[in-house]
Order: structure tokens, then sequence, then C-alpha cells
């Protein structure tokens, strides 16, 4: 009987004791989280282009003769009229002032005839001259006015050799380097090609485009109006073009496209498209390699995820989702496109729904976690005194992995 008391007691102290032992508490995770949004996507096409000067113009002698000066620095702005080159002008004026002399002679014979004419006229009425002298006479007037002609016509070339000894810009823009330099025999007997100038000011950007491309920025045109204004001005499809910088950094002016070409390569299966810009401090030259962009299409009211929510398995893409009841749900994905205000998700969640974007490695499916937003953790860090310690980066410990792995 004292046994069994004895037993009694210590099975109760041993309850007593299991009783007074505390139950070990639930972590609940912090997670930062971000709303799925919907809106329209823009589709865009990205290419390798090229920049070109918008008019190129090689600067030739006209005239043979000898550089006298140069006028310009090579590589600086000129403008349109401005002087570039002169040459030596002594054997044009020479040839200038022989054919005005020229031109007094037959102005001279030109006058006796007429008057020879005028005399012959009344005697030859008067049967006191004959038909013969007559004749001669108006066929000598007539030569003397095509002498005359002939003089002045020479003349005016005389003037233009003249004027082409000095060789002026026909444009605005940069110019090249001096392909002559002082004493050099210019023109069909020398050297023909003197300089360049470049207009950079609006400048060209080419580029090529697919079919599949031209057929999405085609369509966006909808109405025949639109296609029909876009052919009259020598481009088959209409559109802005953005192009970055050397830096990284995107150029401040849009462009237009300003010209497609009709046909498609048969080797490349694509065709050029050239697009204008403004180009005022010419912070772009041409030659020079650059990413351009157009618009292609258009996704409306599509569902955009935040990219950093997104995970990679073997079975798809996924994201972790916040329920109301603070559970979390992994959920895989659809990735119908790539763009840059996150990726679009043609399936599997939402507008409204709350991803979670910061502490993806330390949950699973299924846990209770506690969510903020990214305004709220962004005014933890800035303001680290609040007493709340901020979220630790993502990285993965080997706990974690196992737990992934169990919840997978």
């Amino acid at each position: 009987m004292l046994l069994n008391k004895y037993v009694i007691g210590c099975v109760c102290l041993a309850a007593l004791v299991g009783c007074s032992k505390e139950q070990p508490q639930v972590i609940v995770e912090e997670v930062v989280t971000a709303e799925v949004k919907q809106f329209d996507v823009p589709l865009y096409g990205n290419y390798v282009a090229r920049t070109d000067a918008s008019l190129d113009v090689e600067v030739r002698a006209r005239i043979t003769g000898f550089v006298q000066s140069v006028e310009f620095v090579e590589g600086s702005w000129v403008n349109e009229g401005d002087l570039l080159y002169t040459i030596d002008d002594r054997p044009y004026r020479a040839k200038l002032n022989r054919v005005k002399a020229a031109l007094q002679k037959d102005q001279a014979a030109l006058a006796k005839a007429k008057r020879d004419v005028t005399r012959l006229k009344p005697l030859y009425e008067q049967d006191a001259a004959s038909q013969l002298d007559y004749d001669n006479a108006i066929s000598i007037q007539e030569q003397a006015q095509a002498s005359l002609s002939a003089t002045q016509a020479e003349l005016e070339e005389t003037k233009l050799d003249l004027e082409y000894t000095r060789i002026t810009a026909p444009i605005s823009g940069m110019v090249g380097s001096s392909e002559a330099d002082l004493g050099a025999l210019v023109g069909s007997n020398g050297i023909s090609l003197l300089t360049t100038i470049q207009q950079i000011d609006p400048i060209f950007v080419n580029f090529n485009m697919s079919a599949l491309d031209y057929l999405n920025a085609k369509r966006r045109m909808t109405s025949m109006m639109e296609q029909l204004q876009a052919e009259q001005q020598g481009k088959a499809l209409e559109g802005f073009v953005r192009i970055s910088l050397p830096d990284g950094s995107e150029y401040r002016y849009w462009g237009d496209v300003s010209f497609t070409d009709p046909k498609i390569s048969p080797k490349t299966g694509t065709f050029k498209v050239r697009a204008k810009l403004p180009n005022p401090n010419s912070e772009l030259l041409p030659g020079q390699y650059t990413k351009a962009r157009i618009k292609l299409a258009e996704l409306k009211n599509a569902i955009v995820v935040p990219e950093e929510a997104t995970q990679v398995e073997q079975g798809g893409i996924y994201v972790m989702v916040v329920l109301d009841s603070g559970e979390i749900e992994r959920r895989f994905i659809v990735v119908e496109h790539y763009g840059e205000q996150g990726i679009v998700a043609s399936g599997g969640l939402s507008a409204g729904e709350q991803v979670v974007v910061k502490g993806l490695h330390r949950i699973r499916h299924g846990q209770q976690v506690k969510a903020i937003s990214l305004a709220e953790f962004e005014k933890r860090r800035l303001t680290p005194n609040t007493g709340t310690t901020p979220l630790a980066p993502d990285k993965p410990s080997k706990q974690d992995d196992e737990k992934n792995q169990q919840g997978a």
C-alpha cells in the first residue's frame, strides 16, 4: 500500500515538473513585400545602331591651280559661306582681261555691221545696190552678233573660274582635315578632294530591324490614314527612337523615324531604319556605335511582378505570396515578358496581391510571417535609432537550405 502511494506521488511530481516547462516560442519571420501591379506595359525593340551625319559634303576644287592659302582650322565648326581655300587667281584674271578685250572687239564689229546694213537697205530698195551686197551685209551682221554672244558666254565662264579660286563652305558643319597644303596643285590635274564638311545637327541614327519587329510596329498604325501618311513620307513605320550614350546613360532627345528601306535583305532578313535626332551640343559624332530602342507594341492590363520577387528552380519560376492570414504560399507563374517595370506574368497572380521581395531565403511554404512594406523598410534603414533591427541581407544559411528543401 505504501509502495502504491509512493508511485502515485512520483507520477504526480513528474507531471508537475513537466507542466512547469515553457512551451517553445514560434518565431515569426519579418519579410518585405511589394504589391502586384496591373497597367499597360510597352514592348520595345532594342538594336545596335550607328550614328551618321545628316549631310556629308565633299569639298573639291573646280579649277586647276596652286593653293595660295588655307583659311580654316581642321576639325572646327564652319558656317555656310566661310572661306576655306584660295587658289592663285592671276592666270584667271589675265584671261578675264583678254575676254573683256575680245568682247569689246566683237561689240565694235557688230556695231559696224549694223551700220552697213542700215546704209545698204535704202540703196537696195532703190535698185542702187545689188541683192548680193545687201545679203552679204546682213550675213556679216548676224556673224558679228553670234561672235558677240559667244564672247559673252566665255566672259561668264571666266568670271565663274575666277570665283572658284575662292573655295567657301557649302553648308554649316564640322570640317575635316585638309588634303591639300600650301602650294599644292589642285583640280583636274592635281588633288581634287580638298576636305569634307559634315552636318551633325540633326544627326542620323541607322539600325536594322527584323521582319517580325517590323510587323509588330506596323500593327500599331491602326488606321489606313496613318499608314498612307507614313508611306508618303518615305517610311513604312513611325515611332520615336531613344538611344544611349557611351557611358550608358540615355540621350536627352528623342528621335523620329525618317526613313525605312523599302526592301528586306535576303541575307540577314532585316531592313534598314533611319531616325533623325537633334544634336545641338554635338554630344553625338558620326560613326559611333550606340543602342537604339523603339516601341513596337503594348500589353494591355498586364500583371507586373517585381523581378527581385521571383525565384527559379527546376520546376519553373515562382514567387512567395503573403496571404491575408499571414501565411506564405509558394506560387508558380507564367512569364510573358521581361520589362523595365518588372516581369509580366500571364498567369498565377492577380493585381493587389503581396509578394515577398526581401527575406526570401528565410521563409518556406506554409510559414507564418509578418509583412512590412518597402516604404517602411526604407524608413527603418535610414533611421536605425527606431529600436527595430533592419532585415539582414538575403544570404541563405545551411539551416535555411534544409528548410527550403523540406518545404519543397
